[in-house]
């Protein structure tokens, strides 16, 4: 339904048509942008940007066979380099902040064990890991029991 019938619907006071409409509308605009983005993804991968991999020939263990054509190895289907690299990169992120958080929490317990107040830690993981009040209420409560 077009934008125009939502609003006559909207004027004749059928509130339970126009919210039919309007998700109908929506439901409409919705697969069309993903039909556009699935478009867009599909038709941006290039040639050069694909990897092949040799991988050992599993029935000679590389020496050479009838099944490998004597190479010793197969060629694997090729995957996309710039995806395989984001993963890794999205990995290595999370696994400093894992580092980062635990060394955090080590810090917090110490300034616990010491009897700073809750405010005077949190100044402190601020300044040292500028770490968010949020994040320090988190951490505090499942560290230091409040």
């Amino acid at each position: 339904m077009s934008i125009e019938k939502i609003v006559a619907e909207a004027i004749n006071n059928n509130p339970l048509r126009m919210k039919e409409a309007v998700e109908e509308e929506m439901n409409i605009r919705i697969r069309a942008a993903l039909q556009e983005k699935y478009r867009e993804m599909t038709e941006g991968v290039k040639d050069e940007d694909l990897l092949e991999a040799k991988v050992e020939c599993p029935k000679c263990e590389g020496e050479g066979c009838d099944h490998c054509d004597g190479e010793g190895y197969h060629m694997v289907e090729a995957q996309n380099v710039k995806e395989n690299d984001d993963e890794d990169e999205d990995d290595d992120e999370e696994d400093e902040m894992e580092d980062d958080d635990d060394e955090a929490v080590a810090e917090m317990k110490k300034l616990h064990a010491s009897a700073n107040t809750k405010k005077e830690m949190y100044a402190k993981m601020k300044e040292k890991y500028g770490m968010s009040e949020k994040k320090f209420n988190e951490l505090y409560a499942s560290n230091c029991g409040g």
